[in-house]
Formats: C-alpha cells, structure tokens, sequence
C-alpha cells in the first residue's frame, strides 16, 4: 500500500500532491549547481524528522563530516539521528585516488548487492550521485541494478537515486524512467538577473493530491528550500 512521506517543507509537500509516495523508486536527474543534492537534504530531513524513519546515504561528493556541516547551513541539523544511528553516511570519495577501470565496473554491482544484505537497517536509501557508481557499468548491469531497486521498493523500501545528464544512453535512460515511480528533472532558471532552481515533474506515481508540473525554488539558508511563485522564466 503506497503512503506518503512529508519533505519537512509543507509548500513541497503539497506542491507534491501530499509529500513523496512511499514506497517508491525516486530519480533526480540534473546538471551540477541545479539543486539534486539540496532536495535530498531535504527528502532526508523530512524522512528522519517527520516520519522517523531510517535513512542510509551514499555519498560521492562528500566526506561525513563535510555533507553534515553543509546540511547544517541550510537548517538541516542531523547530528542527533546520526549520532543514533538513523541516518548513517556511506562515503565514496577518495581525493586524489583514481579508480581502476576493471575495479570501478563491479562497484554497481557491489552496491547492489549492500543494499539487498542491509535492507532490514533502513526504510531509505540514498544514492547522490549514481553517475560516479556506474561510469563504467555495461547496460545491462545498470539494468539488473535498477530491478533490483525495483523489487526492493516491492518490499517496502524507498530508493532515492541522483544522476547527470547524458550519464546514461537514451535508451538506458528510457528504461530508467519506466522502471521508476518519480521522476523529477533539474534545471536552472533565470529572471530579473537572478538564477534559481527548477524541478520539472515528469513522473509521479500514487500521489494523494494534484501535483504542479513545475516547481521554481531556491535556497535559504535559515529556512531550506524556498518555493518561488514564479511564471514565465527562461530555462
């Protein structure tokens, strides 16, 4: 039975037609700098604070310390639920070591794998970003990885996944999009001079409530994610 969780952001939440479907396999796609990482934040924040559920992230932008600082500047404070165990952060970031090409082709693989063994510690799993995890995964091991999630959302678990552009093939990507459940592209926009973020709803499945097509945000440090009443920008 899918439910709904709450992003920790009521105007998201509505805007979202009542908040994320849970279960679901969730996919952000974006360029850097267009707000994939904050509206994870965000996801967590509301998953840990509202919901109280338990939340694995796998980070390749990140160490513990630093992502935990950063959610803290955007009034994001976790230390208690990581502390407790709520929210435990998986980095994968090694400065200055770069990864061998045969290693790195079985890392999506591996993942799979962790995610299948751990699945009793958390209710969500976050993966930001999966275009380091599987820059030199065949097709079909992508494939087999996404089914995998499929099935694990079958079993009550929500699987969170960020991606670049262009880091799947078309026909990847259109395997991608019908194997999840939301959906949501990234981009930024432009008005009066000033930039902000903009989440396109492509997607989403088992919404209680009528869902916005386009969401205009940004970020304010005291508060989170801000939405922007906004209409005619340029993308």
């Amino acid at each position: 039975m899918i439910s709904s969780l709450s992003t920790g952001n009521d105007e998201l939440d509505l805007r979202l037609g009542g908040g994320l479907p849970y279960p679901a396999l969730i996919l952000l796609e974006g360029d850097h700098g267009t707000g994939k990482s904050l509206l994870v934040s965000q996801f967590i924040y509301g998953a840990l604070k509202k919901d109280n559920k338990k939340v694995i992230l796998i980070t390749t932008e990140n160490t513990v310390k630093s992502l935990l600082e950063q959610m803290k500047k955007i009034s994001f404070n976790l230390d208690r639920e990581f502390i407790l165990g709520k929210l435990y952060i998986i980095p994968i970031h090694m400065e200055g070591v770069k990864w061998a090409e045969r290693t790195a082709r079985y890392l999506l693989e591996a993942l799979g794998r962790y995610m299948e063994r751990m699945k009793k510690h958390y209710d969500i799993f976050v993966i930001d970003s999966l275009t380091t995890i599987a820059v030199y995964s065949t097709p079909s091991v992508v494939l087999d990885f996404l089914t995998k999630c499929r099935t694990l959302v079958s079993e009550g678990k929500m699987i969170i996944i960020t991606i670049h552009p262009h880091a799947l093939s078309e026909n990847l990507l259109i395997n991608a999009r019908a194997l999840c459940d939301c959906y949501f592209k990234l981009a930024l926009g432009e008005m009066g001079g000033k930039t902000f973020k903009i989440m396109e709803i492509i997607k989403l499945k088992g919404a209680s409530g009528p869902v916005e097509g386009i969401i205009n945000f940004d970020i304010e440090p005291a508060f989170g994610i801000k939405i922007l009443p906004l209409a005619g920008a340029n993308v």
